[in-house]
């Protein structure tokens, strides 16, 4: 009886490591190791999202990261169930993205499903106020097509880039 359990216990373990398995997309087999720091100024910036945009139009996946409080985000690629550190090889565009928490009162609420459309409209603008007041990463680049940031990944060695976003706040 004993041997019959672990029989069936080893089979169901061998089973569902067979199942976590992610086939490894062709165009993300060969990953490069990529580090982000952002700093403004002298400061470490902490929670700031980054993003590569392949600058040729590229395959599916996404490649990002997320700064940690030394301000250093390692950049994983992910397609479909797939995840795995670095990127392809590639000329990229950089772009930076750190939100800021809504006050309460303006806050989405459920019963703002309520609201006229002129209040709706209304909220709506005060909140993308706050966050144009509020701004912590420069406008420019929060987008793709505006970040003059580039980056080129050559090949296996570590790629490095350190951001100031200081020199882009006018």
């Amino acid at each position: 009886m004993r041997i019959t359990l672990l029989f069936c216990t080893l089979t169901i373990l061998l089973f569902c490591v067979g199942c976590n398995d992610v086939p490894v997309p062709d165009e993300l087999k060969n990953l490069c190791p990529v580090t982000i720091t952002v700093t403004d100024g002298d400061q470490a910036m902490e929670g700031v999202s980054v993003s590569l945009s392949a600058k040729t139009s590229g395959g599916a996946w996404a490649s990002r990261g997320v700064t940690d409080a030394k301000g250093v985000a390692v950049i994983q690629t992910t397609r479909a169930s797939y995840s795995g550190k670095g990127t392809p090889i590639g000329d990229y565009k950089v772009t930076l993205i750190k939100t800021v928490e809504l006050p309460p009162e303006l806050e989405p609420k459920e019963e703002d499903q309520n609201l006229t459309p002129q209040d709706a409209i209304a909220k709506q603008a005060k909140q993308e106020a706050f966050y144009e007041k509020n701004r912590i990463i420069p406008k420019i680049l929060a987008d793709s097509k505006t970040s003059p940031i580039e980056l080129t990944v050559a090949g296996k060695n570590a790629t490095i880039l350190t951001i100031d976003i200081a020199q882009y706040k006018k």
